[in-house]
């Protein structure tokens, strides 16, 4: 057995006989991306944790949707589930993991929402955190981290992520690619680059107990930085981590989508098959694409779906729903082409216009960005036709299908459709049940990616 076997088998002992609940706090749908046969909740109430608690996974995802809120949301949204978390665990008397899954290109409510759960669980427990560990790679859309430089694999190429695109966000934009200065900026000052703890890969490549030592050294919640090009890496930090938490250290986590995966011992799966991205029953009816991410990439993903023969794009002009006059007949003219469409078994792509309207403050674009996703929104639970798949791209657009439009309370993860996009399958309380609801983050794939999906489940090539 090699060196790697090992490490995951022993990494996967541990959290079987630890028997604590690894909870992941997920900003958008898309930080499943990397598991399988697993839950996720929309809702964090004691009920459905206890539920959640009760089942006999060791991990589980609860869909805060705060990356598309504004900052005082996000932060009662944590508070409420670390109180909410530590009462049934008090109550199971099992113990907690918690990790804030966010971005892969450094957008997301940091430090507010370390900030909030390491305040509320030292508040609740009377034990704060020894380091708060930030490992935003993620493997399976190329996000790596070298000399603590965060970098985007572009056709081959290593792009730093303040260079790209996402770096501009409106919401979340930031002028730094290296971890230990985005601290620093992020935190306004209140964590110096220099005070970060940095893992390198060079101590990581010397194996579990050099990166062990590394973290016994940590105290006063500080920020680590981890360095990792390859799963090989992360499963050797996600080792060390469980043993030096067995030797009394207690860590929190914000992290991409690899990290999960790797710490919790989830297996790797095959991507799904057709079989499994259709609705048993609904294989005449047309299947739905709901785009309302405004990246580069989803234009370009959107541009090569709109080329498929057979295909019936629906645009919701923006500047019509932006003026309360014509956003009702704007949403009943795309409704009604959507339902006879889907009826008729053609698929229909329902998207926003393209030209991204801004407002002149954050709260403005916020309030744009909800009024196009509520939009969206609307003409899904508009649906008279149940679709043979639902495929929603962006983040905040997936999050607010999910909840909004379809009511999913808990959904099963099935796995992923292609790397990077994860599938879940909706429960009996949902608009519509058992059906595969695919969500397509704005920053994954290649320019053909959202194409080659339905051209999957179409079995076309």
């Amino acid at each position: 057995m090699n060196i790697e076997s090992n490490i995951k088998n022993e990494i996967k002992r541990i959290n079987d006989a630890r028997g604590r609940k690894i909870i992941v706090l997920d900003d958008d749908p898309t930080g499943v991306q990397t598991v399988h046969d697993i839950d996720v909740l929309t809702r964090w109430d004691q009920e459905l944790l206890r539920e959640a608690f009760d089942a006999p996974e060791s991990l589980f995802y609860i869909l805060t949707n705060t990356r598309g809120l504004d900052a005082k949301a996000a932060e009662r949204i944590n508070r409420e589930i670390a109180c909410n978390v530590h009462t049934v665990a008090d109550e199971s008397g099992r113990s907690f993991t918690l990790i804030s899954r966010s971005d892969s290109t450094l957008r997301g409510y940091y430090p507010l929402e370390i900030d909030t759960l390491s305040e509320e669980v030292r508040r609740l427990s009377g034990r704060g955190y020894d380091g708060h560990l930030i490992i935003p790679a993620f493997f399976e859309a190329g996000r790596v981290t070298y000399d603590n430089i965060h970098y985007m694999i572009e056709n081959e190429h290593f792009v730093p992520v303040h260079e790209t695109e996402f770096a501009k966000d409106k919401v979340f934009g930031y002028s730094n690619g290296d971890l230990t200065k985005w601290v620093e900026e992020k935190t306004e000052g209140r964590s110096h680059a220099l005070e970060c703890l940095v893992i390198s890969l060079e101590q990581i490549r010397k194996g579990p107990e050099a990166v062990k030592e590394a973290l016994l050294e940590a105290a006063n919640n500080v920020p680590i930085i981890v360095n990792v090009l390859l799963y090989e890496d992360m499963d050797v930090v996600s080792l060390a981590l469980l043993q030096a938490e067995e030797q009394g250290k207690s860590f929190i986590f914000r992290t991409a989508a690899s990290f999960v995966k790797s710490y919790a011992g989830i297996s790797d799966q095959a991507f799904l098959g057709h079989e499994r991205l259709i609705a048993r029953g609904q294989e005449g009816h047309g299947g739905i694409v709901v785009v309302g991410s405004y990246v580069q990439k989803t234009t370009r993903q959107l541009e090569h779906l709109l080329t498929m023969p057979g295909i019936v794009g629906l645009e919701i002009q923006v500047e019509h729903i932006l003026d309360p006059k014509g956003r009702m007949q704007e949403l009943e003219r795309v409704i009604a082409e959507a339902n006879q469409q889907l009826a008729e078994g053609r698929n229909v792509v329902v998207y926003s216009s393209r030209e991204l309207i801004t407002g002149e403050t954050k709260v403005d674009n916020f309030k744009i960005s909800q009024t196009v996703s509520e939009s969206l929104v609307e003409v899904v639970r508009s649906l008279e036709v149940i679709p043979k798949f639902i495929i929603a791209k962006g983040g905040i657009t997936s999050s607010d299908v999910a909840t909004k439009g379809l009511g999913i309370r808990k959904a099963r993860v099935l796995g992923q459709a292609a790397a990077g996009i994860p599938v879940w399958l909706t429960g009996d309380e949902a608009k519509f049940s058992g059906i595969p609801y695919i969500i397509f983050p704005g920053n994954v794939g290649g320019d053909r990616t959202l194409l080659e999906i339905v051209e999957k489940i179409e079995r076309k090539s």
